[in-house]
């Protein structure tokens, strides 16, 4: 022990010296001790409902669920694995971590049609992974318009959110946007239009401090005294250079023609392409509206977006048709679409389509039982890839091709549309070096 505080203090006496004179100095006191990789299982997969949609009550502040959506799922586990549902919320038990996670393990979606005097139409959404890092890109908060930001913690830990909301002006510099409380098994509602009023285009940036988070926006328009439409917007993925939005399916477009020449409150019947560009540094954006077959003929829209903004860029007169949307730009940007759908002898309806995630592995969606679905794909490769669609009430897969796929899944419910997101969450594994001392 003397020996070992002798040594710490001619080290301190070298270092005092180093004004004048500084030799090297190497020291190492007792043994180094032996370092353990150890494989770390990933936390079990969990995903999010968000449930039946929500509408004010007459307190002041108040929202309740009504309804009940048309789950659709499907779970892949091996017989060491199971699976519960609490409150919505979807999770993979596997205490030896041996199955592979993703949506080939579990899929969940869900779909919910009202005919309400103040919300109607056709919403659509997947169940997501919670986490503490998100951006939800669309929304609309003018007259007529409400943006409802849905913050659902399924942890048993408290969570602390801070929005960051980006307009055509840049970041908004607004009270109540930081330290919004998400307490652990429950959902908290921040009105939009509270926050941010009659603002036309924005994307939102919601960061949680402790427990986990799933987050959407539900969205709704009423044309004068006709509701006309509900969504949700569903998170983003990252910013890319390159982005594709496929199920663009257009309907009604001569009659949404007509409604806008007569009253232009329903301008927002356009099919609209937001842009959202993360930084400094300006994009110039160019985005390419391609049909499914050689008649189809769609559009080009060229625009420069200032960084750290967002813009509507609206397609004009297009033609009924099934459609992708090819987004190419100079820096990194986020996407997101608003489809519209209008039929004779029903209020109009919508759909926000996030940027769909490329990728070539295997990957599996739920069908819903209600309406008609289409499953539509963006083969990015030259060659042509084949998929085999089931029937409604089961389970599509697409992928283990050599090139990315970019898939939504499109929903027609008596003529409201909704858009759900093909996607392949998993939680990750890893390795740790541990030392023990």
């Amino acid at each position: 022990m003397l020996k070992r505080i002798a040594s710490i203090l001619v080290v301190a006496a070298a270092l005092a010296a180093s004004v004048v004179w500084a030799p090297a100095i190497s020291l190492q006191i007792g043994e180094l001790p032996n370092t353990t990789t150890l494989d770390v299982k990933a936390r079990d997969l969990s995903l999010v409902c968000v449930g039946g949609a929500y509408k004010a009550t007459s307190k002041l502040g108040e929202f309740e669920q009504i309804g009940s959506p048309l789950i659709s799922s499907q779970f892949n586990g091996s017989a060491s694995t199971s699976l519960s549902v609490q409150d919505g919320v979807y999770t993979v038990s596997d205490p030896a971590g041996s199955d592979a996670q993703g949506s080939a393990l579990l899929n969940v979606n869900q779909v919910q049609a009202l005919d309400g005097a103040t919300l109607a139409g056709l919403s659509g959404t997947a169940c997501q992974r919670a986490t503490q890092d998100l951006w939800l890109v669309g929304g609309d908060t003018r007259v007529g318009r409400e943006a409802l930001l849905i913050l659902k913690n399924p942890t048993t830990v408290d969570s602390t959110v801070d929005l960051q909301v980006f307009s055509e002006g840049g970041l908004v510099d607004a009270p109540g946007l930081t330290g919004i409380s998400v307490i652990g098994g429950k959902t908290t509602i921040i009105p939009l239009s509270g926050l941010i009023p009659k603002t036309t285009s924005f994307a939102t940036h919601v960061t949680a401090k402790g427990g986990a988070i799933a987050a959407w926006i539900q969205q709704r328009t009423v044309h004068g005294l006709t509701a006309s439409g509900f969504d949700y917007i569903s998170p983003s993925p990252q910013p890319a250079k390159q982005q594709v939005i496929p199920g663009v399916l257009i309907r009604g477009a001569k009659l949404a023609k007509k409604l806008i020449a007569a009253d232009a409150d329903y301008g927002d019947l356009q099919t609209v392409l937001r842009v959202y560009v993360p930084g400094a540094k300006s994009a110039t954006v160019t985005a390419q509206l391609v049909g499914s077959t050689a008649k189809t003929f769609g559009t080009v829209i060229q625009a420069t977006v200032q960084g750290g903004s967002v813009i509507d860029l609206p397609f004009g007169s297009v033609a009924d048709g099934d459609y992708a949307v090819l987004v190419n730009s100079n820096v990194k940007v986020q996407t997101a679409l608003r489809l519209s759908r209008v039929v004779s002898a029903k209020a109009p309806d919508f759909a926000w389509l996030a940027a769909a995630e490329g990728s070539s592995a295997l990957r599996k969606i739920s069908v819903p039982v209600q309406g008609i679905s289409k499953l539509a794909i963006y083969n990015q490769a030259t060659q042509s890839y084949e998929v085999n669609l089931a029937t409604a009430g089961s389970t599509v897969s697409l992928g283990g091709t050599s090139a990315a796929l970019f898939a939504n899944l499109i929903v027609d419910v008596d003529g409201s549309v909704a858009g759900i997101a093909v996607l392949d969450q998993r939680n990750s594994g890893g390795k740790v070096a541990v030392s023990v001392r």
